[in-house]
């Protein structure tokens, strides 16, 4: 891409289909994204140790058998796996990333916990284990198309030992709706997540509100190559009727909406994402 196909750019960036997918897989993006979930300075890639204690608290008041398996989808370099493994708990950890992998069974071996590491796509994994608890943490669930979300679901569902929960943590429909109607930025950055070398990141943003969809799209202008990248990133928004009801589509049953003082999220999401639990 060069700098003439910016203007020739589509306006609106289409959901799910301008730009290329954010490269997650990309052995040296996940390294650098790695070191972001890492960081204790901030929580955006993901939360702080402090805040996922807590969560991590709330799971084991659900799980007072201390030998219940539970599976974490998307689970990034382990943080929530590691924890729950310390209280004794089989972990299952799935994600996309090779270097949060590499790095979270690293950290298993060294501490010998009970942990397994699969490198997946969350949307296909099969396993034969059935699990006490499934979950899926800090919003990623709306960054799939609606048809794979739900797949998500019934696959997390059909996973799910008798009376197993589902712990699902999403974005608010006011949240992804506020991220699209964000205004448009552009930052100039000596290294950063998109690109080791100086670069300019423009960032578009945008709000269909028949598709009830955010779409961002990032321009990162590299200097040294005098080359220009496109990648695109979707959010799907949802009502709390519309995700419960997607809840009981997959077969799950008294679903309810935790409280901040069962599930703080902490306070850069306050109001920004909520956690539903179902029942198998």
């Amino acid at each position: 891409m060069n700098l003439l196909d910016i203007t020739c750019r589509s306006v609106p960036a289409l959901p799910w289909g301008s730009g290329d997918k954010i490269p997650w897989n990309d052995p040296a993006f996940s390294q650098r994204m790695l070191e972001n979930h890492l960081s204790q300075q901030h929580d955006w890639a993901s939360r702080r140790l402090v805040v996922i204690q807590q969560q991590v608290e709330w799971i084991s008041q659900q799980l007072p058998d201390k030998r219940a398996k539970i599976l974490d989808l998307g689970c990034g370099p382990g943080l929530y796996t590691g924890m729950l493994a310390k209280l004794g708990y089989h972990c299952v950890g799935v994600d996309f990333s090779p270097a949060s992998i590499a790095y979270a069974t690293e950290q298993a071996k060294k501490q010998q916990m009970n942990i397994e590491y699969v490198l997946a796509d969350i949307r296909d994994y099969q396993s034969e284990q059935k699990f006490d608890l499934v979950m899926l943490t800090f919003g990623e669930f709306n960054v799939f198309t609606p048809s794979d979300a739900e797949q998500i679901l019934t696959n997390a569902s059909s996973l799910l030992s008798h009376d197993g929960i589902l712990v699902i943590e999403v974005h608010t429909y006011d949240e992804v709706r506020r991220q699209g109607e964000s205004l448009s930025s552009w930052q100039s950055h000596e290294t950063g997540l998109f690109s080791t070398n100086p670069h300019l990141l423009l960032q578009e943003n945008y709000w269909d509100k028949q598709q009830a969809t955010a779409t961002t799209r990032y321009l990162i202008i590299d200097a040294q190559l005098a080359d220009v990248m496109e990648y695109g990133a979707t959010m799907q928004a949802y009502t709390e009727s519309q995700y419960l009801s997607m809840f009981e589509h997959c077969g799950l049953k008294a679903t309810s909406q935790l409280m901040p003082e069962q599930w703080p999220v902490g306070e850069m999401f306050t109001d920004k994402l909520v956690v539903y639990v179902g029942r198998k």
